[in-house]
C-alpha cells in the first residue's frame, strides 16, 4: 500500500551538511560573477536542440523523402525530442533557465509540445521525486507497472528473475503510456501536494498541451506529407518509442543503480535522514567528465548535482560538482559516480537482475563494497 506523500518527514533536523553545501555554492558565484542560470553556450545547446526537432518535424511533414528513409528519421526525432526535453523543458519547469517566470513559463511548454504534461511533471518530478526519491510507495518513478520491480520484493513471480533482458523493450513504451495514459490520472488524482482536486484552469492545460502535441505530430504530416495515415501513424509510434526509451534509459542510471539507497519509511512514516543526506545516498552520477554526456542529456549525467541544486542551470553543473564530492566527503555522506554511461548501464541492468531475484539493494552494497560509488570519510574534528 501506498503511503500517504504528506505524512512522510525527514527524521534528521540536522542542516549543517546543506548549509556547507549552500555556503560553498554562494561563495562560487560570487567569485566567479556568473549567475545562476542559463549561460550564452546552453541558449545555444537550447537552439539547437529546439531547431532540430523542429527541421525534423518539417522535413518529415513535407513528404520529400522515401518511406524507407523517413522511418529511420522518424527514429532519429524521438532522440532528438528526448534531448529537448532535457536541456529545455527540464530546467525550465525546475525554474533554473531563466529568471524570469515568463520565459520558464515558453520554454517549458516544449514539453506539453513534445506531448507529457509540464504541470503534471511539475507535481510529480519538482516535489515527489525530488523530496522522496527513491522512496517505496511514494517516489512513483519506482512503479513502473506490472511487468518490472524497481524495488526489492520477497518471493517475486519468477518473470521478474528475467527484467534486466526484457526491460529495454519494454522501456521503447514509456513515453507511450506517458502520452496516452500517464498524465491524465495524474490530472484525474488528486493533487499531491494539496490532496485537492487540481484546478479547472490546469486540467484544461493539459489537454491544450495534448491538442498542440498531436496537431504537429499527427495532424501536421496527415494533412501536407501525402503519406499514407498508417505510414505516418507507424513513424509517430516510432519517434515517441524511441524517444520514450532514450528518456526511460538516462533517468534510470541516475537513480536504479548498484550503490544507491532505498529507503523504507519507519513506522511514524519518517526517512531516517536528513533531504541533502537522502539525495546524496539516493542519487549517481554517469559519465561526469563527458563533455557529449552533458551535452546530450541537458547535466542529467549529473543527477547529484542537479537533485541538490536543482534551481541552477544545468550548464553549472559540472564546475560545481568537485564541491559537492568535496562536501560530501566531508560530511561522510557518499557520493555516487560511474565513470562511463557504460559502467552505469551494467549497475542498472544488475540491479535489475537482483531485484527481479529478490535480493534487496542493501543486501546488495553490502557484498559489492564501494567499487560502485566513491567512499567518503567522516567530517573532521574542528
Amino acid at each position: 500500500m501506498a503511503t500517504s506523500i504528506n505524512q512522510v518527514r525527514f527524521n534528521s533536523t540536522d542542516q549543517r551538511l546543506q548549509q556547507d553545501l549552500k555556503s560553498r555554492v554562494d561563495a562560487y558565484f560570487a567569485y566567479t560573477g556568473l549567475k545562476r542560470t542559463a549561460t550564452m553556450s546552453m541558449w545555444l545547446q537550447a537552439f539547437f536542440w529546439m531547431g532540430s526537432t523542429a527541421a525534423l518535424v518539417a522535413l518529415l511533414s513535407s513528404g520529400a523523402l522515401p518511406v524507407l528513409l523517413a522511418w529511420p528519421l522518424a527514429g532519429l526525432l524521438g532522440i532528438f525530442m528526448a534531448a529537448t526535453g532535457f536541456n529545455v523543458g527540464h530546467d525550465a519547469i525546475h525554474g533554473a533557465f531563466s529568471g524570469n517566470r515568463i520565459v520558464n513559463g515558453l520554454l517549458s511548454f516544449t514539453f506539453d509540445v513534445s506531448g507529457a504534461s509540464s504541470y503534471t511533471w511539475s507535481n510529480a518530478h519538482n516535489f515527489v521525486h525530488h523530496t522522496y526519491t527513491n522512496v517505496p510507495g511514494v517516489d512513483h518513478d519506482l512503479d513502473p507497472g506490472p511487468f518490472m520491480v524497481f524495488t526489492a520484493k520477497e518471493n517475486p513471480h519468477w518473470i521478474y528473475r528475467f527484467q534486466h533482458l526484457y526491460s529495454f523493450v519494454l522501456y521503447f513504451f514509456t513515453y507511450i503510456v506517458w502520452v496516452f495514459k500517464k498524465d491524465f490520472q495524474q490530472i484525474a488524482a488528486p493533487d499531491p501536494r494539496t490532496g485537492k482536486s487540481h484546478p479547472t484552469a490546469r486540467k484544461v492545460e493539459v489537454v491544450v498541451g495534448k491538442l498542440a502535441h498531436f496537431a504537429v505530430f499527427l495532424g501536421l504530416p496527415l494533412l501536407v506529407s501525402g503519406y499514407a495515415p498508417w505510414q505516418v501513424v507507424f513513424g509517430y509510434f516510432s519517434a515517441i518509442a524511441v524517444a520514450g526509451l532514450t528518456l526511460a534509459v538516462v533517468f534510470q542510471l541516475a537513480h536504479v543503480v548498484e550503490g544507491t539507497d532505498f529507503p523504507m519509511v519507519d513506522a511514524d512514516n519518517r526517512i531516517n535522514d536528513s533531504w541533502a543526506a537522502h539525495q546524496l545516498r539516493t542519487t549517481a552520477n554517469f559519465a561526469p567528465e563527458s563533455a557529449w554526456w552533458n551535452f546530450f542529456t541537458g547535466g542529467l549525467n549529473h543527477q547529484v548535482e542537479h537533485h541538490l541544486l536543482y534551481k541552477i542551470a544545468h550548464c553549472h553543473y559540472p564546475a560545481l560538482a568537485p564541491i559537492v564530492r568535496d562536501v560530501a566527503t566531508r560530511h561522510g555522506v557518499p557520493y555516487h559516480e560511474f565513470p562511463t554511461f557504460r559502467s552505469a548501464l551494467g549497475a542498472h541492468v544488475r540491479m535489475m537482475k537482483r531485484f527481479g531475484a529478490g535480493i534487496s539493494q542493501t543486501a546488495s552494497n553490502h557484498a559489492d563494497g564501494n567499487r560502485h560509488h566513491t567512499s567518503t570519510e567522516p567530517l573532521p574534528a574542528e
